[in-house]
């Protein structure tokens, strides 16, 4: 397995990417990136994030 080496900008367009992925009701499994690579990361850190805000703001407004 090679470590794939991605620049900022792409960490944070996995991370935006995992955050929309919450919000359109996806799931952990469908994460685009393969193990290993740190997009994947930022896309799981996206995406549970997205997940904690709804839990904390359940119920405000």
């Amino acid at each position: 397995m090679a470590l794939v080496t991605v620049i900022k900008a792409e960490l944070v367009v996995a991370l935006k990417e995992g955050r929309l992925a919450f919000e359109l009701g996806e799931q952990v499994a469908d994460c685009p990136y393969p193990p290993g690579d740190q997009r994947r990361a930022a896309w799981l850190r996206g995406w549970a994030a997205a997940r904690d805000e709804g839990k904390d703001g359940a119920g405000e407004g």
